[in-house]
């Protein structure tokens, strides 16, 4: 419980921090050029990705910056491969801030281009795999804090008040992933298959303020 306060806390502080770049906004709001911008003033949607869905809040700030704190969780999302049951379980928080390199200019890639930097934390990050034969059924778990590198497309206008905004990242392992049975945390820690874990593919559709 103590843990769990202290990460409530955390998210608090992020909701704070943008309260903080609100105020910053306001007082840059007039030299922001919305046709040249990446970012939606201020907005909040909802989110769909490799990392789950979640809701996701924005604030941009001094003409080419935006900060997003959003929370995602995949709701202990359960398939079946090689006809044994996996199941995922993953629920985090997260801050982040986008860099606009090419604001100013006017031509469509150079006004949705954004590069991204953060970091997150998980409550849970944990993967489930049904046992066969020999091998009994175990969990996987992987790292909980990671910080975040990515790139995106932001500011899509789909009508006056929706926006769409897409996400291609990788949420960093701090740590490596251990299992409740032999080495099969080898499984999410080598090769392709160690990069899945932390994939931030998704697409984000908002409503501006």
């Amino acid at each position: 419980m103590k843990k769990q306060m202290n990460l409530i806390k955390e998210f608090v502080k992020m909701l704070l921090i943008v309260a903080l770049l609100t105020l910053i906004g306001k007082e840059s709001k007039a030299q922001v050029l919305p046709e040249y911008s990446a970012f939606p003033e201020t907005s909040v949607g909802l989110q769909l990705g490799t990392q789950g869905f979640g809701i996701q809040g924005t604030k941009s700030f001094a003409r080419f910056f935006n900060v997003r704190v959003g929370f995602n969780t995949t709701a202990d999302l359960s398939f079946q491969y090689n006809n044994r049951t996996t199941q995922l379980d993953r629920t985090s928080v997260y801050a982040i801030i986008d860099w606009q390199p090419l604001y100013g200019r006017t031509d469509w890639f150079a006004s949705k281009w954004f590069v991204s930097t953060g970091v997150s934390y998980y409550f849970t990050n944990s993967l489930y795999r049904q046992g066969i034969d020999q091998v009994p059924n175990y969990y996987i778990y992987m790292s909980k804090f990671r910080p975040y590198i990515g790139t995106g497309l932001g500011n899509i206008s789909i009508s006056d008040h929706i926006g769409l905004r897409t996400d291609f990242g990788w949420f960093i392992p701090t740590s490596a992933a251990t299992s409740t049975y032999e080495n099969k945390a080898d499984k999410v820690s080598t090769g392709i298959r160690g990069l899945l874990p932390g994939l931030n593919a998704g697409a984000t559709i908002y409503i501006k303020f």
